[in-house]
């Protein structure tokens, strides 16, 4: 089973956090509903690998408001070793890149279990910290 090192930006706006469909040309969770994500580059760190991302996925850039602990999931595609970040964008307007997310949208935190994809990571205790943060 192969393991991957990704960071992950729990996004918030007021009340409402950011979630991302990833396109179906994706090679992991393709059509999955997703806080934005992205594998680590050598050598960057962690905070640097997030706001790539969200330059790269969103066009746009973030204030890192706290990271908690990594934490794991396995599924049928590997094990990965998640790096949370909740993250506050400078602006609510993205663009988000069509290769990557086929669609966006701000939810409130009582509609974040309405989408099983979320699941795995909502269960985790690192991921609920960031949520009740702020």
């Amino acid at each position: 089973m192969e393991s991957y090192t990704i960071t992950m930006a729990v996004i918030k706006n007021g009340d409402a956090y950011l979630i991302a469909k990833r396109a179906a040309t994706k090679r992991f969770a393709p059509n999955q509903w997703e806080f934005i994500s992205g594998f680590i580059d050598t050598p960057e760190t962690p905070e640097e690998t997030i706001k790539r991302e969200l330059a790269e996925e969103l066009g746009a850039d973030g204030i890192i408001i706290k990271k908690t602990n990594p934490f794991n999931v396995t599924d049928d595609e590997g094990k990965w070793t998640v790096i949370p970040f909740l993250v506050e964008l400078k602006t609510k307007n993205i663009n988000a890149r069509q290769e990557d997310h086929s669609e966006t949208k701000w939810v409130a935190a009582n509609e974040l279990n309405d989408y099983p994809d979320l699941k795995p990571f909502l269960e985790k205790k690192e991921i609920q910290k960031l949520l009740e943060a702020i």
